[in-house]
């Protein structure tokens, strides 16, 4: 299971604005885009041309990040959006996609607590220490805490995601390499908006927010505006020498984060430890488990190989 947040410390979280359950809300309706029938083919589109990086970009030192590397790997493409609706019900969001009985929320939040997060029989956290990467602010309570969709599903719709079949919709929406733990305020102000039009308010998350960026939209062939790919380059012109190009978010350096009682990793003396679910036993600190081993069970180990949450 690959999981969300890395740059600054760890990894996670998701897009748009979010509910007071903390599920997210992209801020897009069926009469956002207007048109036909989403399950209409659409016309027929050539394949964007691959722009040519901004001209002004400095040729980058030995030392000096590179920003013009990764703006090259983007395509742009300027023309006019699909002219069909964007329909958030077709974008199915989470999933439990590995079958370890942890949907792609739950699997943010516990992949994104700075401390172990407090996992409840069936999944269910219950506590953890989150910072966000957005804004820097802490929390303890998961309620608090919302998953973004650092892509928009409705960006990715537009940017290339309507011609995608539901399986990959399911995929996209479901990704942790997509999904980021952050403040209620922060989503909502975000939106579906792309980083031409809304930027963490903290700088020091620009880096590793671009960077994750500009990763989801290589990786799932999806374009960038001028204006979005412009705004990327100003936000990389502040990474570090030696930043890694798969950067992203996580809990801002010097925030300090509040601490939680932490699950017990230990079963009472003379019992074996059991672990709910893989999400339990990554949170433990003992994933991966042989056979053999204590908290080993076969219900751990989906493809029987004897290797259970690995």
């Amino acid at each position: 299971m690959l999981v969300v947040v890395a740059v600054l410390v760890a990894a996670p979280a998701l897009l748009g604005a979010c509910g007071t359950d903390g599920r997210e809300v992209d801020g897009a309706t069926s009469a956002d885009v207007g048109a036909p029938s989403s399950t209409d083919p659409g016309p027929a589109t050539t394949d964007p041309p691959r722009s040519t990086p901004p001209t002004t970009a400095a040729a980058p030192t030995s030392s000096a990040f590179d920003v013009r590397a990764v703006l090259e790997r983007l395509v742009v493409d300027d023309r006019p959006r699909p002219d069909r609706p964007y329909r958030r019900e077709e974008w199915r969001h989470w999933d439990d996609l590995d079958g370890d009985g942890c949907d792609a929320r739950d699997e943010g939040l516990i992949s994104a607590s700075v401390q172990p997060a407090v996992v409840a029989p069936g999944c269910s956290v219950v506590a953890g220490d989150w910072v966000s990467p957005y804004d820097g602010v802490v929390s303890t309570d998961p309620g608090a805490v919302q998953i973004d969709h650092l892509v928009p599903l409705q960006d990715a719709f537009v940017s290339g995601g309507w011609r995608w079949d539901t399986p990959r919709r399911r995929l996209f929406a479901n990704d942790p390499a997509g999904l980021v733990a952050v403040s209620a305020a922060s989503n909502q102000a975000k939106g579906a908006q792309a980083p031409d039009e809304w930027r963490p308010p903290d700088h020091r998350a620009w880096c590793p927010y671009a960077l994750a960026w500009a990763h989801m939209k290589v990786t799932y062939d999806l374009t960038v505006t001028t204006e979005e790919r412009d705004a990327l380059g100003q936000m990389l012109e502040g990474c570090p020498p030696g930043t890694a190009r798969d950067a992203r978010p996580g809990p801002l350096p010097g925030t300090p984060a509040p601490t939680v009682p932490v699950a017990p990793t230990t079963a009472p003396p003379g019992e074996e430890p059991s672990y709910a679910n893989c999400a339990a036993a990554r949170a433990a600190g003992v994933a991966p488990i042989l056979r053999g081993q204590p908290g080993y069970r076969d219900r751990l180990d989906g493809d029987g190989d004897g290797v259970a949450c690995e």
